[in-house]
């Protein structure tokens, strides 16, 4: 049973840290009796911690939710701007709060790390006159910025593009590649002129009007070039860094039938199907790509502030991207190796390569680009969806539910869950993503995807996953699923990619116990953390950017949550809150900031 909470509206929230979780109960015992009138029933809090450092800009906020059984007295006695021993304290009615550490103190200051703590104890009140106290735990700074090396192409050259190229061998009949990569938002000429970026892949002739595909990354949206007819409808955005992939098919290619095409860009394919390759020259592209190439601005001026930033690049000879044929992750470098051959004799790129050299950049998160962006996973001031565990009758989950089975599809979505994730006694809790049919209990599950202390597990399946997974650190999956040829003795067919990297050659079947409450494909998708055994106080499952499609390829957008919408602190149960989207079984799940 759910406790009663103190709105409609929103759950215990922390930021910068894994505070409010509720962990801490504070409880005066009822005070009743059976031969008289009932008294005053004392009220009862949760959300008593919170957590900040010393480097935090702004407030961080929280709630503190109180429930008292007798009528009207479900609320906090508000505090404004109170001063408290490190840092400055209000708190409304609603039990919203928020709090502004004083990074001038000495004692705050002086905090050295992640381990170097003090609490800021602050008395509340509720309005029937129960106290209790929230405690505010202080570190220092957490750990310093980590960076990851990249590609960084830039144009100072008016007789030339900033360019880095790989030339293969021989050509790749067919494959696919995949890259990160992020375009300044200052990619303009001084007259400001705006400067295209692109990607492309080439045959036996590097001239653009030949490309097998040139995708032109553009002020504001993405074109490919000489492909009037395909209007690319996702949007760029300028310093973010974003995920491509990009396959394609000369198996049948001649010198009249062109290869076939395909890109996906942030998961979501540009077309429903593969598209004809627009080289003006078929007979250059019939054996398919000899070279890949990515470059930033042209000849004829020079872009003095820009940059263009490439990370994990990845090609291989099979579109099903089981076969690496090339990869650089640029790790391997010293930060400001150049890359053109002509200035770096170990360079392993084509000499035409330009401008390029290897960087460092600071990393918010990995998945997607694996370098961190301004917006999204792993950003200061994303939000996400928070679950924390607080309960031993039930677990959290944020459960999305369709009218009715979608017979195949694709879901995508980042997830992070804390290296804490642990009870009180050191045992390590799982958080899962699963898709079910017309029963929600695991076993017969289409699919449950276990995050392991230091692994993922299919439930049901015996297969060791051979993606490494690595904790407190955004991470990107993708599930598709395909029950339009299942029954009660088929079952659905399944692939998960986890940061790009396919967990299985093939597709495998479901393990479903019951394959009649699948065979209609998928009816609800969960996100779920720990048990309903034990609590887990201090550790948190975040989800972001999630996406269900209609379609295996990702082309037909069915539902989606960035969870921007909604006001830090909102909670996504609907018993708690009337206007949410999600199920009624969703629990212990809010609106969080990164």
């Amino acid at each position: 049973m759910k406790m009663k909470i103190l709105t409609a509206s929103i759950l215990a929230i922390t930021l910068a840290g894994c505070g409010g979780d509720g962990e801490d109960v504070f409880e005066a015992p009822a005070n009743t009796s059976s031969a008289g009138p009932v008294e005053n029933v004392p009220a009862t809090f949760t959300g008593l911690t919170g957590t900040t450092n010393n480097s935090t800009a702004g407030a961080v906020a929280g709630l503190v939710s109180v429930t008292d059984l007798d009528e009207g007295e479900d609320a906090v006695v508000p505090l404004t701007n109170e001063s408290t021993m490190y840092g400055t304290f209000s708190i409304e009615a609603s039990g919203v709060w928020s709090y502004t550490v004083d990074a001038s103190d000495t004692t705050v200051a002086g905090l050295a790390d992640a381990d170097d703590s003090v609490v800021d104890s602050i008395e509340l009140e509720s309005v029937d006159g129960t106290t209790a106290t929230l405690e505010i735990t202080i570190t220092g700074a957490s750990e310093a910025v980590e960076t990851s090396q990249v590609a960084r192409i830039t144009d100072s050259m008016t007789s030339d593009a900033g360019e880095l190229r790989y030339k293969f061998g021989e050509a790749l009949e067919q494959g696919k590649l995949t890259a990160s990569f992020m375009k300044d938002d200052n990619a303009e000429t001084a007259d400001g002129s705006a400067k295209d970026a692109y990607i492309g892949l080439y045959g036996t002739s590097t001239s653009t009007s030949q490309a097998l595909v040139d995708l032109r990354i553009q002020e504001d949206q993405f074109v490919i070039r000489d492909q009037d007819d395909i209007e690319v409808s996702i949007p760029f955005e300028p310093g973010v860094w974003t995920d491509v992939e990009m396959t394609w098919d000369a198996s049948a290619a001649d010198a009249s039938t062109p290869p076939l095409v395909t890109i996906t860009i942030n998961g979501e394919s540009v077309t429903t199907d593969p598209f004809s390759s627009a080289a003006s020259v078929l007979t250059n592209v019939e054996a398919g790509v000899e070279v890949v190439i990515f470059k930033l601005g042209d000849d004829g001026s020079v872009l003095p502030d820009a940059a263009y930033h490439v990370d994990n690049v990845k090609v291989f000879s099979d579109i099903a991207g089981t076969e690496v044929a090339f990869e650089d992750d640029f790790e391997s470098y010293e930060a400001g190796t150049k890359l053109d051959p002509d200035e770096n004799a170990d360079s392993v790129y084509h000499s035409n390569s330009a401008e390029v050299e290897v960087a460092a950049v600071a990393v918010n998160g990995t998945g997607g680009g694996g370098t961190g962006a301004e917006s999204g996973p792993g950003a200061a001031g994303n939000k996400v969806a928070r679950m924390t565990d607080s309960m031993t009758n039930d677990n959290p989950e944020l459960r999305y539910k369709l009218d009715e089975a979608m017979v195949e599809g694709k879901i995508t979505a980042y997830f992070n869950k804390d290296d804490m994730a642990e009870t009180a006694d050191g045992v390590a809790k799982d958080a899962y993503i699963g898709l079910f049919g017309n029963s929600t209990s695991t076993n017969p599950a289409l699919l449950d995807l276990r995050i392991q202390a230091d692994q993922y597990v299919i439930r049901n399946k015996d297969y060791e996953v051979p993606v490494v997974y690595e904790p407190a650190v955004w991470n990107y999956v993708e599930i598709t699923w395909d029950a339009s040829e299942a029954d009660a003795s088929t079952p659905p067919l399944l692939t998960i990619t986890i940061n790009g990297e396919d967990v299985t050659d093939e597709p495998f079947m479901s393990t479903s116990s019951i394959l009649t409450a699948v065979e209609n494909g998928v009816e609800v998708i969960a996100f779920r953390f720990g048990d309903t055994s034990s609590v887990l106080p201090t550790a948190q499952y975040r989800v972001d950017e999630f996406k269900l499609y209609s379609d295996k390829e990702g082309t037909v957008l069915e539902f989606e949550d960035d969870f921007e919408s909604y006001d830090i602190g909102i909670s996504l149960d609907p018993d708690v809150n009337e206007g949410s989207i999600y199920h009624s079984n969703s629990e212990e799940v809010v609106i969080d900031v990164e």
